[in-house]
């Protein structure tokens, strides 16, 4: 056993306990919805959480449990307990129990896992232990997804284990070794090191990853067609959904468009309604181009009706001069914020506006250019 050492991660610093600590102690380990569940009763007086302090507290590897630089907490002040007890019948003389618990208001934070996660560490790296073990009592679900989530697995379990407070229960008791401990941190490493590495390359990930990934398009003439050949031209997967037998305006008998574009997918309802809305669903913007505005109740404002009832972004371009509307729709998708992203590119047919096939394929085209 040693006389604790403050062991300091990302969010806490875990110190020895200190006699001025009773009123914090007291105000948390009052609360009736914190003890009963580690099998100890609730504190009735600051006198009894004194008392607490000097008799189970002040010793040996255990540490107060306290919050770095979070508002609404006192500095220094405990919000907690852990400890490693070497000393309980029956537990080899190279194993150690850890026992915690963190006041109510700061349950779910995650805090509780990154306290065990330290003592762990000190316990197999400092201490020298073989092994150490945790217990939780049944129902107490929070303790056992912490000693889940740290690698602690189930070692043994007592059907009628009586607590502090005179009461039965099952008690579940789970144990990590060295080796096993040694192991699960080379798979999934928490030193700051790493951690850092780890963010450098993501950050490098992400700032290689192109702004459109995929484009896709429904494949009928005119401005879906432009989008899919602009993707071609400039090596970017293309994809959508069609109707069956791959209909368009300019090919009624199946296979249709797929013989074009092999890379689209049937839809299983005739005409173009419904995959007008899965190609709105299944991508992150729409981009339309329709020069001189929507026509009303025609596929081109169904499809911007779908994307904002769906909350997908909607740009409508309506004007015809390829380098501004390229520059609007480059700088609309930036201001998303998303990268990687599947762009649906939708407009009227061929027959019903000439020329925004060649429209739309100018502005995709430079679009793709220069992101």
């Amino acid at each position: 056993m040693h006389w604790p050492t403050t062991l300091t991660t990302a969010h806490l610093v875990m110190r020895p306990w200190r006699e001025d600590d009773a009123p914090a102690l007291y105000r948390y380990a009052s609360n009736p919805e914190v003890g009963p569940c580690a099998g100890w009763a609730p504190h009735q007086s600051q006198d009894e959480s004194r008392q607490v302090l000097n008799d189970i507290l002040m010793v040996p590897d255990s540490w107060a449990i306290t919050l770095r630089g979070r508002e609404g907490v006192l500095a220094d002040e405990p919000v907690g307990a852990i400890a490693l007890q070497h000393d309980l019948t029956g537990l080899p003389a190279d194993e150690a129990e850890i026992g915690y618990w963190i006041a109510r208001p700061w349950w779910g934070h995650g805090y509780m896992t990154e306290a065990v996660r330290e003592v762990l560490r000190h316990a197999f790296l400092v201490e020298n232990l073989a092994a150490v073990r945790a217990s939780y009592f049944e129902g107490n679900e929070g303790s056992r997804r912490v000693q889940e989530k740290v690698g602690l697995r189930p070692h043994h379990h007592v059907d009628s284990a009586v607590d502090r407070c005179g009461i039965t229960h099952t008690e579940h008791v789970q144990r990590i070794t060295r080796k096993e401990w040694e192991v699960s941190l080379a798979a999934d490493p928490t030193d700051a090191g790493t951690i850092a590495r780890q963010q450098s390359e993501a950050a490098g990930i992400i700032d290689r990853l192109p702004l459109i990934s995929l484009v896709r398009s429904g494949g009928q003439t005119g401005a879906d067609r432009g989008g899919l050949d602009a993707a071609r031209e400039q090596n970017v997967p293309i994809c959508g959904w069609c109707p069956p037998g791959g209909l368009a305006e300019d090919l009624p008998e199946p296979p249709g468009l797929l013989a074009l574009y092999p890379e689209l997918r049937e839809g299983p309802s005739q005409g173009y309604v419904e995959r007008t809305a899965w190609n709105v669903r299944d991508s992150h913007a729409t981009l339309i181009v329709s020069p001189g505005g929507l026509e009303p109740r025609s596929g081109t404002e169904m499809t911007a009706i779908f994307a904002e009832r769906m909350g997908r972004p909607v740009l409508v371009l309506e004007g015809a001069n390829v380098s501004e509307d390229a520059a609007e729709a480059l700088a609309w998708l930036r201001s998303l914020g998303t990268c990687a992203m599947t762009l649906n590119v939708a407009g009227p047919r061929e027959s019903k506006m000439p020329g925004v096939y060649q429209l739309t394929h100018d502005i995709v085209a430079s679009i793709l250019r220069q992101s």
